[in-house]
């Protein structure tokens, strides 16, 4: 079920069991990463127009996908946490979308092996 979830999010299994060893330990991280606050305060910072705060929170985010082997998402966040660094707002806030979209792909999928 769990490497089901990883399959759909279009994430990397065999590295998060490498990393974690047995799903019930990646399960307890997976309900972590539901208690992780960097998306929302991304989304915040975005709709503020506050580009600095809108980069620690992407480049949080972006370290949390890589620890759990969200390939997809960690791939956008990495995207828009440098487009941030580099100061680019306007491509951050073209990216953003995608952002959230493979976030809620992520939510929705952990929510059905929690």
């Amino acid at each position: 079920m769990i490497e089901e979830m990883y399959k759909n999010t279009e994430s990397s299994y065999e590295t998060a069991i490498s990393r974690m060893m047995n799903d019930d330990r990646i399960k307890k991280y997976l309900g972590f990463f539901l208690e992780d606050p960097s998306y929302n305060e991304l989304k915040t910072a975005m709709e503020q127009n506050d580009c600095d705060s809108a980069f620690r929170a992407a480049h949080t985010l972006k370290g949390v996908c890589q620890n759990m082997a969200f390939t997809a998402l960690g791939k956008v966040a990495e995207q828009i946490t440098e487009e941030l660094r580099a100061k680019d707002f306007e491509k951050a806030k073209e990216t953003f979308p995608e952002v959230t979209s493979w976030y809620n792909k992520v939510i929705e999928e952990i929510k059905k092996v929690i």
